[in-house]
């Protein structure tokens, strides 16, 4: 049975359906086990959703989502991405975004705008929420840049850490606001906004010139190299993720891991101190720490040109050099 939900107001005596901003919600199997060793049920995701709500919602509005459902709990073996969502409840908002590929379709998004919506994706047993680095109309054209420190073993999270640090130092030198997370595993997410005008190519092209900087800088735990036996023991500084249509894990979003983790936004002085784990940002401490106002106050709005960046690096952004 699910405790009573932030903006959530009990329909009937079961608490199956639910009234959400408004919306009627129909909870199914609130007790299904989603973590089975840690005691997690899916009414546990559902109630961890409602409560950070407000915040996820400041980053992922807007944006077409890429869903992570395991129907059968994390440990159940089976899981599917879901993108196309061609029944759902009608106050629920969709984009049609054309879909590249051998063949071209439309594929129908869901968009999460609101509560209700972010409740429902829960009930629908929506674990992790990736949206698009694009929020339209022409999703084809970023206004998010991303860049992904992946630790490839025995490399972790204390080197993601120190290459972080030099990452906030490098994008503060130009001027870049952006906003730092915790991946939900043992990386590090950096969103820049920018201004919706850029090829993915060029896009692509910074963060691989930024990452060079930065593997010349630290090349005992830094690489950019695309390929895996090179990455051994090191911080890969992944510019192929500012891909069309790629996905990020949305601020606040639930990983399918041990532990239910969650991405969490950071304060890049945090990343100074020491001994950080990023499990202790989870489903169960997650909500606590944003009743307690440890939250980031960022504006995705604030979109920023690059060429002032690429400057510093002595390069222009036109420049036909391809990154593979």
């Amino acid at each position: 049975m699910l405790e009573t939900l932030a903006g959530v107001e009990r329909v009937n005596p079961t608490g199956e359906i639910v009234s959400v901003s408004g919306r009627r919600v129909v909870l199914t199997n609130l007790d299904k086990p989603m973590w089975i060793k840690e005691g997690i049920t899916k009414g546990d995701m559902i109630q961890y959703y409602a409560s950070i709500a407000p915040e996820m919602l400041k980053y992922s509005r807007d944006r077409p989502l890429m869903l992570n459902r395991f129907p059968h709990g994390v440990d159940g073996g089976k899981s599917f991405v879901q993108k196309d969502w061609p029944h759902h409840p009608s106050w629920v908002k969709t984009v049609n975004v054309e879909a590249h590929g051998q063949v071209k379709k439309i594929v129908r998004h869901v968009v999460c705008n609101d509560e209700a919506t972010l409740v429902w994706l829960a009930d629908m047993a929506c674990v992790e929420i990736n949206h698009f680095l694009s929020s339209g109309p022409d999703y084809e054209k970023h206004d998010l840049l991303l860049i992904d420190l992946d630790p490839h073993a025995p490399a972790g999270f204390e080197e993601a850490v120190e290459i972080g640090l030099t990452v906030h130092s490098a994008l503060d030198h130009m001027n870049l606001r952006h906003l730092l997370k915790t991946s939900g595993h043992d990386g590090l997410h950096f969103l820049v906004p920018i201004v919706p005008k850029y090829d993915i190519e060029v896009i692509r092209r910074f963060v691989y010139l930024l990452g060079v900087l930065i593997e010349g800088l630290l090349p005992k735990i830094a690489t950019t190299s695309r390929k895996e036996n090179q990455r051994v023991g090191k911080v890969y500084i992944d510019y192929y993720q500012n891909g069309l249509f790629r996905t990020i894990a949305a601020p606040y979003s639930l990983r399918p891991t041990p532990g239910a983790p969650a991405s969490f936004p950071l304060k890049p002085e945090t990343l100074k101190k020491k001994r950080i784990d990023p499990t202790q940002f989870n489903i169960r401490t997650v909500p606590d720490l944003v009743r307690k106002g440890r939250v980031i106050e960022f504006d995705f709005g604030d979109r920023q040109r690059l060429e002032p960046a690429f400057k510093e690096l002595g390069v222009k952004p036109e420049s036909s050099t391809s990154v593979e």
